[in-house]
């Protein structure tokens, strides 16, 4: 069974009804309060390993992409993120010289972004595990299923930085590979405050946690749509290849759709948040399939290839 098997599968047992508006197919939950409130319910794990290495991972940064991931998350859906509770599993005794700093980078970065750590639980784990539950609240959650046949596609960063550091890292010293992949893989920066404004400007969005064309075609299956996709269009970072670009996973960059009618909108937001975003195709007709247009202009099918976390091992052997 894949990951995205998985989620179809759990479909069956998650509850809904008029106030669960989303629970499989988002980024987060999303509970109606009332028509101006909106919970936006997230959770996520880094296990060593699969998510990290902790020859490579000092522990404050492990804080950050602990909180960032979750950030994202709640980036994606427009959200003001709020609470948080930690659960923490080591097979080790806990000790000051590794949980100080670890806190201290998740602490930080939950409250540059205005949410607070109110509680959690730990557990003796052979291996050892973090996972984060976040809490945000929205008036006006971004849904992936709200993309239509025109839209302009967009996203926030260059694409494939945390995938290179993957590569680099096989046989370079952490010290030497490029500081902006560094910073890309370790210490990721969640679009919060992007987010947030593409509330009013948005039709669809996503976070990239698995890659562009998986979490692409995550919408195109949400909305019912297909995509097309320009390959010069693709920002792709460059110390990373054109697959990193493409497929590689922890980018969490904001994958979104505009209509015609909000892209001056869109350049407004962009200007006051002093932030680049990057065309890079349009929502079409048909059902659920992704096409790129290459160099030559020659349209072509694409397989959705992306991170899939019970088919292949995310960090280097």
């Amino acid at each position: 069974m894949t990951e995205n098997e998985w989620i179809i599968y759990l479909k069956k047992y998650l509850h809904q009804n008029d106030e669960v508006l989303a629970t499989h197919n988002e980024d987060c939950a999303v509970i109606r309060v009332d028509d101006r409130k909106y919970l936006l319910l997230t959770t996520d794990a880094l296990v060593e390993n699969v998510h990290f290495k902790l020859q490579y991972t000092d522990y404050y940064s492990l804080g950050v992409k602990l909180a960032s991931s979750n950030l994202s998350d709640i980036a994606a859906m427009g959200g003001k993120p709020l609470w948080a509770l930690l659960t923490l599993g080591s097979k080790e005794p806990l000790d000051y010289s590794w949980l100080d700093p670890l806190m201290e980078g998740l602490i930080s970065t939950l409250e540059l972004y205005g949410a607070k750590l109110v509680g959690g639980d730990t557990v003796r784990s052979e291996t050892f595990f973090l996972n984060l539950s976040l809490i945000g609240e929205t008036p006006k959650p971004i849904l992936r299923s709200g993309a239509r046949p025109g839209d302009s596609i967009f996203v926030s960063k260059e694409l494939g930085l945390s995938s290179a550091f993957l590569r680099y890292i096989v046989d370079t010293p952490l010290e030497k590979v490029p500081a902006p992949v560094r910073e890309a893989h370790l210490r990721p920066i969640p679009q919060v405050d992007l987010g947030l404004a593409l509330r009013e400007v948005a039709n669809a969005a996503i976070d990239i946690s698995d890659g562009l064309l998986l979490d692409l075609y995550r919408i195109c299956l949400a909305s019912n749509v297909s995509a097309e996709i320009e390959l010069d269009q693709i920002p792709k970072s460059p110390y990373a290849n054109i697959e990193e670009a493409l497929s590689g996973g922890e980018d969490y960059a904001l994958l979104f759709t505009v209509s015609d009618d909000n892209i001056e909108k869109l350049k407004k937001v962009s200007s006051e948040l002093n932030t680049t975003v990057y065309y890079i195709g349009k929502i079409i007709e048909h059902e659920n399939k992704l096409f790129l247009i290459d160099e030559r202009g020659e349209r072509k099918p694409l397989s959705p290839q992306g991170y899939d976390h019970f088919t292949f091992p995310l960090q280097p052997l």
